[in-house]
């Protein structure tokens, strides 16, 4: 008689336990894990990416362009290994079968394979991702672009693999602003993410420094001397009008966006010294954020708006301090070095990027907002103006390591380091914009 109650209560447990595991792991308990990006040392996965099939377009020769450059999107990242898809020795895969054997003999885990076609005045393109271990597709998108436009699909398709493989998305579709003397003028320029497709978007003819681009990415605030002293200006795109937010005596400089994009800290003169205010978007005074004898600039939010980073010499050199807004307690949070400078907050809130001295120069480090021992990430030259990328898990930055000032970018552990300007003058202060740019 006792045997339908064990039944049932057996029943029962497997059903709670059941329960449980769906609640505690959304995904399949022995699904593959492809990339650990927050791990210290992480393996690189072999990628093999033939050129995509031609299934009537005009062009013949874009199946190879395109995945020549979804192999760049993603030799950018640091997170793969690109093999040679000539090493592929099995039979024409034309009937779209996959012969998985022979792809795996190439030493690749992942494939992608692709087709193109001309759709009226369109062009289709098919992208696939298969796992070669495990012999089946995990990943596949359509899009109908203009013919013009398919680097914008591959940019799609490579943030659709990383976010996929990682749980985060690429740069693939962002932009980055940044200072350059190309035109023997210190004018604010644009590029994508890699340095491609630089564009102009000042011509004040003046020195103009520290673009930092707001948070919809539609604006960037920036400092300008077009008027002959130092004032705060908002760049709007893309028509590229100019307006003036602040231009009170004294210094404006070093803009910060709150979270929301409707207001900004920067530093101000106040009675003598820079110190660090709250602004509306339109120059409106909303508070101020710092007060003390010493020089105070450079302000950096948390991605909730409760904190502050900002340098002062308040304690004799430049450091950073955090302030909690709402209880206005400041706390010092670099003690190595006696110059810290530059804060910019990750996205995730987990790391602050500053440039410290060491020596005669100055180098990129990452520290946790709640202190501790900093992370030392590059090594020779000056290296300076850390930013992160919208997801936080690159750092582009300034450095001279090869001659004249240019633009890097690196993964936030320091690896994958890179330099991605190659124009005349030289090029710093860079801003990346925290969305894609194309929305």
């Amino acid at each position: 008689m006792f045997k339908p109650i064990i039944k049932l209560y057996l029943i029962l447990v497997l059903l709670t336990l059941s329960v449980f595991f769906s609640l505690a792991f959304p995904f399949p308990l022995f699904a593959r894990v492809y990339l650990d990006i927050d791990s210290p040392t992480i393996k690189k996965i072999p990628i093999v990416i033939p050129g995509l099939n031609n299934q009537g377009s005009l062009d013949p020769g874009l199946g190879n362009t395109a995945a020549n450059l979804l192999m760049r999107d993603l030799d950018f990242t640091g997170y793969f290994q690109l093999i040679d898809p000539k090493g592929f020795l099995g039979k024409s895969e034309e009937s779209g079968s996959i012969d998985f054997n022979a792809w795996t003999l190439t030493g690749a885990d992942l494939l992608v394979k692709g087709a193109y076609r001309q759709e009226g005045s369109q062009l289709k393109m098919e992208m696939r991702l298969f796992d070669l271990l495990q012999g089946k597709l995990i990943l596949g998108k359509e899009y109908l672009v203009s013919t013009r436009d398919y680097p914008k699909a591959i940019h799609r398709f490579a943030d659709e693999i990383l976010f996929l493989l990682t749980g985060e998305h690429g740069p693939f579709q962002t932009r980055i602003a940044f200072i350059s003397t190309v035109a023997g003028k210190k004018e604010i320029y644009s590029a994508d993410f890699d340095g491609g497709n630089f564009k102009q978007l000042t011509h004040h003819n003046s020195i103009t420094l520290t673009p930092r681009w707001s948070p919809r990415g539609n604006e960037i605030a920036y400092t300008s001397y077009k008027e002959g002293t130092p004032a705060l200006y908002l760049l709007h795109l893309p028509g590229l009008q100019s307006s003036r937010i602040s231009s009170r005596p004294g210094v404006n400089i070093t803009p910060a966006w709150y979270p929301d994009g409707e207001s900004l800290a920067v530093a101000l003169n106040h009675q003598g010294n820079s110190q660090i205010l709250h602004l509306s978007r339109n120059g409106t005074s909303i508070r101020q954020l710092t007060q003390s004898w010493g020089i105070e600039v450079s302000p950096s939010w948390s991605p909730d708006g409760k904190q502050v980073a900002f340098v002062s010499n308040r304690a004799g050199s430049p450091q950073i301090y955090i302030l909690n807004v709402a209880t206005r307690e400041v706390r010092r949070l670099t003690f190595q070095g006696n110059y810290n400078v530059g804060p910019a907050w990750s996205p995730k809130g987990n790391l602050i990027a500053y440039s410290g001295r060491v020596g005669s120069q100055f180098q990129i480090f990452t520290i946790s907002p709640s202190g501790g021992d900093p992370q030392r990430l590059t090594a020779s030259g000056n290296n300076e103006s850390p930013d992160f990328s919208p997801e936080g898990g690159m750092i582009v930055f300034t450095s001279n390591r090869h001659g004249k000032s240019a633009v890097y970018v690196m993964n936030s552990n320091g690896a994958n380091q890179k330099r991605i300007t190659f124009l005349a003058g030289e090029q710093f202060s860079p801003s990346w914009c925290p969305k894609k740019f194309d929305e």
